[in-house]
């Protein structure tokens, strides 16, 4: 929890997502996200990149009424969710016969693990990214649509050149449920070109 007596947000969504169920906070991040862009639609293919504990699968269930075809990908494990496809697999080694079909709409909520060391924690999140846009140019389809996490300053920066470059429309967007002292931010690609 935050020591910032001034931030009440994380608690208050920490709370709130044992109530309703959900596995994390960060559920409530892709419902606000989704309430303003409407990315989440029935009948779309979904990838959720680095999805465990499966808090974005389960509002993408949720929103779809079980009526889309959502794929999770994260090298750690995940509690099974009925009607979901999911893959523990590094993301380096994901091939054709893993996906074998082509998204609506990809997610992504990953991170690296912070040191706390901006030089490293940022070439570590462009890292990630790179593997994000890597399978976003093969996997996305035309027309589709990019939503990801990072962090104001470098990777921000490098994210938003890569999707002003490959979409038409690019959103900075920072939801309710991240706290207001976090660097981190998403960026929504629409409209793949």
């Amino acid at each position: 929890m935050s020591k910032n007596p001034n931030y009440t947000g994380g608690e208050r969504f920490n709370k709130l997502s044992k109530k309703d169920g959900y596995r994390s906070r960060a559920a409530y991040k892709l419902k606000q996200i989704n309430k303003v862009h409407n990315l989440i639609k029935q009948n779309q293919n979904i990838l959720d990149i680095g999805c465990a504990p499966g808090s974005w699968i389960q509002v993408l269930k949720e929103l779809t009424k079980g009526k889309a075809s959502i794929t999770g990908i994260d090298i750690l494990p995940m509690a099974k969710i009925e009607g979901i496809t999911f893959l523990q697999k590094d993301l380096l080694e994901i091939k054709d016969e893993d996906l074998n079909q082509l998204f609506d709409l990809v997610l992504s909520d990953i991170a690296p693990n912070l040191s706390g060391i901006g030089i490293t924690d940022s070439e570590n999140m462009i890292e990630l990214l790179n593997i994000e846009i890597y399978l976003i140019n093969k996997y996305l389809v035309k027309g589709g649509s990019f939503l990801a996490k990072c962090f104001q300053g470098s990777s921000f920066d490098y994210l938003k050149g890569y999707m002003k470059k490959n979409f038409k429309e690019v959103i900075r967007i920072k939801p309710e449920a991240s706290r207001i002292s976090s660097k981190e931010c998403y960026l929504l690609g629409k409209f793949k070109e």
